[in-house]
């Protein structure tokens, strides 16, 4: 009987421990599977065009777009996609009403053909009709909509679907002139936001990197300040948290995830990794499937400001701040 009641204790003790695993969480105990592809990088030649070394690449249908923080005159950069050709300049720095004075993100409506232009100073987006841009060289840029005042939530970066529908980042003010990040989706015409109501126990202070895959119902939040990534469905519902091998729940004075994007059936990262008053930046990419699990880490040796991702040449397209400005990676090729 002692023995027969030692086993039902134990039993009980036993699926109390099953009960309490998170079925939500991963844990990543390592990222050890480390490529190096320095040499793998391709420099984009950027035809003389100065740009400054703070640019953030987007991909604008058959163009790529680069958005110029450090210029002192135009402000976003396009190129050719397929050829990484130098195409025109565009954007002028000021207050005027045609003007950007605080240059935020840019976004792509496939539809009609426009580009978006966020200004921050000035609180509104920015409409260049992409054929009329290119063949007026008078055209001017009209207002597509305005922020609330300074109080209001309002987007950091985004993706464009339609009108109605955007999903991205957003920056909601909070007391004390704090803010935190979180991702959700925004209705331009009403100007609705639904943010995801998630946050992590261990991170009031919400910082994230943002991306999403409309084929896989995906949102991803990599976090700033841990070893934490985040994936939703699309509706905003937690589907897991991913624990990196750096995670603790009382911050590690670590800086971590910079960048995030979606590659087909894969999410790409940038990640630092180091101590976030003395960090080198960004010089590997980690790669998981759309699921969360870890598939392997690439070494790129240069410090990655900003990334995008160029799906159909198959391209990871990467300002540096090295002495490659501009690079891209074959990813058919390494992932």
């Amino acid at each position: 009987m002692k023995i027969k009641l030692v086993f039902c204790l134990l039993a009980v003790v036993f699926c109390s421990g099953c009960g309490s695993k998170d079925p939500k969480a991963k844990w990543q105990k390592k990222r050890a599977n480390i490529i190096n592809v320095k040499d793998d990088i391709k420099e984009i030649d950027t035809d003389d065009v100065l740009i400054g070394s703070l640019a953030k690449p987007y991909i604008c249908g058959k163009y790529l777009a680069i958005a110029d923080y450090k210029s002192s005159d135009k402000k976003v950069r396009l190129y050719d996609l397929h050829t990484l050709k130098y195409v025109l300049s565009f954007g002028d720095i000021g207050q005027g009403p045609t003007e950007i004075s605080v240059l935020g993100t840019v976004a792509w409506n496939e539809g009609d053909y426009d580009l978006y232009v966020t200004d921050h100073g000035q609180r509104r987006i920015l409409r260049y009709n992409l054929d009329s841009l290119l063949t007026d060289s008078l055209y001017s840029p009209t207002i597509k909509l305005r922020f609330g005042d300074g109080n209001a939530t309002f987007p950091n970066d985004y993706y464009y679907i339609n009108d109605t529908l955007s999903f991205g980042s957003f920056i909601i003010p909070m007391a004390s002139s704090s803010y935190k990040w979180t991702g959700g989706k925004w209705n331009m015409k009403t100007g609705a936001i639904k943010l995801i109501d998630y946050v992590h126990p261990a991170d009031d202070k919400k910082r994230v990197s943002f991306t999403f895959s409309f084929q896989y119902n995906t949102l991803v939040e990599c976090n700033q300040r841990y070893d934490l990534m985040s994936l939703y469905n699309l509706n905003g519902e937690l589907l897991c948290n991913v624990y990196g091998p750096s995670w603790d729940k009382k911050g590690d004075r670590k800086a971590h995830f910079k960048n995030a994007t979606v590659y087909k059936d894969k999410i790409i990262v940038s990640y630092i990794g180091e101590d976030w008053r003395n960090n080198n930046g960004a010089r590997m990419l980690h790669v998981f499937d759309i699921g969360g699990d870890y598939l392997k880490t690439l070494d790129v040796g240069y410090k990655i400001n900003y990334l995008c991702c160029d799906e159909k040449n198959g391209r990871l397209i990467m300002n540096l701040d090295a002495e490659i400005q501009f690079g891209y990676l074959d990813l058919d090729k390494i992932i």
